[in-house]
């Protein structure tokens, strides 16, 4: 016997043979049983086809389905690609409407008669209505035909929402992310209106009728979902064109897809178009800086400055792009390029040099090289302090001032100088937050985001998460839930919930959002995109699927390869390595385990930070497992000793590699040797920063406490929880 997905497409031929000839008030139910045809079935009645589609609605809307699916226009309609630009986008759209308003031309005596039927009740329903009864809605199969007839049942025709669809969806993301079932959404809706236009406007010029359904689109849907930028950006984007097409004057050319950049970096989401975009203007600004040795340029000195000037910031805005979406290099050369013009060719221009400089002693703390960041933030830093205290009324100085020392605070962190980077962080929100006066104002979260982020990585992951928490509801008011920033609010969140050890919390927060897909990879952030599925794992790991873990970090350290990362000692890839020797221990490969870490404690030798000091510990746990107690105890040591390059003492880092030795000593009976270890570990004394070493709802110092009960070691008393929670209050 036929499926009922076949028997629906049967009805839908035999409909639309039947509506195409014959009036619709005209057609009777058993004339279209008579015409269905099904193979080995025999005796349909207008008993069996109401059973099938249970209203005129379903019938008309199979027929127009059945119609539509055999149209030669949408044969020959080839589906867009990635779409570059919101230009594009909106092209595509009116070219997919155009496909469906020459198909209600070509069958137009077809869909007049589908139009009388969409809305007709039959007597039944009447009677249900009149009575205050429910009319159920049947069960359709999940395929084409399917949502056709649900869709129908209701009274819509969602005809068209299959060709649509990924239009609509690729079109969406030339500006931000759209999930599968919101452009189902947005396409069955789109089908409906198009539907009923085309019914009522049967004259029109074609294209002026698919352009119109596609501003509609733009200002319902996408206006919704992106807010204002497809606006600007399309704006931004036809002003570019214009000046490019004259091709009369570079500058003009130059300045306006200066604009582009602009827009493309506020916005946040594509980040790997604003690269290119902002190469091109680099290059423009290049050009017109090299011709201005002839001509009337030479005696225009002030035409010269203003395009070098141009040619820093352009570089500056090409660094940043670079940064954001991952590509580490060429954001070190664009920024290197800007600081170059300062320097030399604008008579050494200090707040340009100071900017480059802040912007490179960040990447270079990333990278490793830690003295490096920290000398050359320093200098920045002490520049911006002078260029304002010569105007302490210049609110562009002060903005500056605080953009460097933000880079301060997290060079301190990343570093391993914990306590410098909760002081630091602190200080900023507080600046932030009397100057600007506004705690919903964007830098009053972004500097709470930086406090959250250096309570993290000082041991502190429950105040951390308060801070994070508070900048992340801020920020996701402000900017575009696929934007970079809100991303990156997320993804610190889950860096919380691992510390505390709640794997769940990690996979709610991620779940469906724009940080793990494809499109939010390739477009926006592979860093941050690779940093949050990384982070999935290890909490898939956390809880127990372990093979799943192992199996994604696997692929994506495969395409990471693919990636512009820096060499071998990258972070994010050092990250994955690092994640996969975690996972293998779990799942008791401690041999795998034990030669990736070893592997990769050769590429950081010479890079005394926190990360070094994690492969240790990991490298430590796995020699212990493999019962290599030698080669463990050195690891142990080689981490406490990374104090001494700068690492404080009381680092996370540094506090786990304590506790790890403790519980060896203890696993020997040296009771006091176990309890010199979790001294520093249990220590409440609060240091520099306001806090003690670890914050009391810390995993660590639960273990250490529990470690140092069994041992009989002296526990010090506990802070109250109150303390750990309110961090500073910098809000008073």
């Amino acid at each position: 016997m036929a499926t009922q997905d076949e028997r629906l497409a049967a009805i839908a031929a035999a409909a639309a043979s039947l509506l195409r000839h014959t009036p619709y008030h005209a057609v009777r139910a058993g004339d279209v049983a008579a015409a269905v045809q099904l193979p080995r079935e025999t005796g349909r009645s207008a008993v069996w086809l109401y059973n099938e589609v249970r209203n005129r609605r379903v019938l008309v809307a199979l027929a127009a389905a059945h119609a539509w699916r055999e149209f030669p226009g949408r044969a020959n309609w080839t589906s867009p690609g990635p779409i570059q630009s919101v230009t594009a986008a909106r092209a595509a759209a009116v070219a997919a409407l155009a496909v469906v308003v020459a198909f209600h031309r070509a069958e137009q005596a077809l869909m007049t008669q589908v139009g009388y039927g969409i809305g007709d009740i039959s007597t039944a329903e009447k009677r249900k209505l009149a009575a205050g009864d429910d009319v159920t809605p049947p069960d359709w199969p999940d395929s084409r035909w399917g949502r056709v007839a649900a869709v129908a049942w209701g009274g819509q025709c969602d005809v068209f929402s299959d060709f649509l669809g990924p239009v609509l969806r690729a079109c969406a993301e030339s500006v931000t992310y759209l999930a599968e079932p919101d452009a189902a959404e947005s396409a069955s809706r789109l089908s409906d209106i198009a539907f009923r236009t085309c019914l009522a406007d049967r004259d029109g010029p074609a294209d002026l009728v698919a352009r119109g359904l596609a501003a509609l689109w733009f200002e319902r849907d996408l206006t919704r979902l992106a807010g204002a930028l497809p606006r600007d950006l399309e704006s931004s984007e036809t002003a570019l064109t214009a000046v490019t097409r004259r091709g009369t004057d570079p500058r003009a050319e130059a300045n306006a897809n200066a604009v582009v950049v602009r827009v493309l970096l506020e916005a946040g989401t594509l980040h790997e178009r604003c690269v290119r975009e902002a190469q091109r203007t680099v290059a423009l600004w290049q050009d017109l800086a090299a011709n201005h040795g002839s001509g009337s340029a030479q005696a225009r000195p002030e035409i010269r400055g203003h395009d070098l000037q141009r040619l820093s910031d352009a570089a500056s805005h090409l660094g940043l792009a670079a940064a954001r979406y991952g590509d580490q290099a060429s954001a070190a050369d664009a920024w290197q390029l800007s600081r170059r013009v300062a320097e030399h060719d604008l008579d050494h221009d200090v707040s340009r040099m100071a900017r480059a400089d802040t912007n490179l002693a960040a990447l270079a703390a990333e990278t490793g090289q830690r003295q490096q960041a920290s000398s050359v933030i320093s200098d920045a830093f002490t520049t911006r302090l002078r260029l304002l205290e010569r105007q302490p009324d210049n609110v562009a100085a002060w903005r500056r001032l605080t953009v460097t020392a933000r880079t301060r605070a997290d060079i301190a962190r990343v570093n391993g100088q914990v306590v410098e980077g909760v002081r630091l962080a602190a200080e900023l929100l507080a600046d932030r937050q009397q100057r600007l006066d506004d705690q919903a104002h964007a830098d009053v979260a972004d500097a709470r985001l930086v406090l959250g982020q250096a309570l993290l990585a000082a041991g502190h992951p429950v105040a951390a998460r308060r801070h994070l928490e508070e900048a992340a509801d801020t920020r996701r008011g402000r900017y575009l839930p696929a934007s970079y920033r809100v991303q990156e609010d997320l993804t610190w969140l889950a860096r919380a919930a691992l510390v505390l050890e709640h794997p769940r919390a990690v996979l709610d927060l991620l779940d469906g959002q724009a940080a793990g897909t494809d499109w939010f990879r390739d477009r926006v952030s592979f860093r941050l995109a690779y940093t949050a599925r990384r982070l999935c794992a290890l909490a898939t790991g956390a809880i127990g699927r372990t093979d799943d873990a192992v199996a994604a970090l696997l692929a994506d350290r495969e395409r990471l390869a693919g990636r512009p990362l820096a060499d071998g000692r990258d972070p994010l890839a050092a990250d994955f390595d690092r994640s996969l020797a975690e996972m293998a221990l779990r799942g008791g490969d401690a041999a795998s385990a034990m030669t990736t870490l070893a592997r990769l404690a050769d590429r950081e030798a010479d890079a005394p930070r926190p990360a070094r000091g994690w492969t240790l510990v990991w490298l430590g746990r796995a020699a212990d497992r493999l019962g290599e107690t030698r080669r463990a105890a050195e690891c142990y040591r080689a981490v406490t000793e990374l104090a001494g390059p700068g690492i404080d003492p009381c680092h996370p880092v540094i506090l786990t590699a304590r506790y790890d030795q403790a519980e060896r000593c203890a696993a020997r009976s040296e009771v006091g040797e176990a309890g010199r270890q979790l001294e520093p570990v249990l220590d409440r004394t609060l240091l520099a920063h306001g806090y003690p070493a670890l914050g009391e709802a810390h995993p660590l110092l639960a273990r250490a406490r529990a470690l140092a009960a069994r041992l009989g070691v002296a526990i010090p008393g506990a802070i109250t929880p109150d303390l750990d929670e309110v961090s500073l209050d910098l809000d008073v």
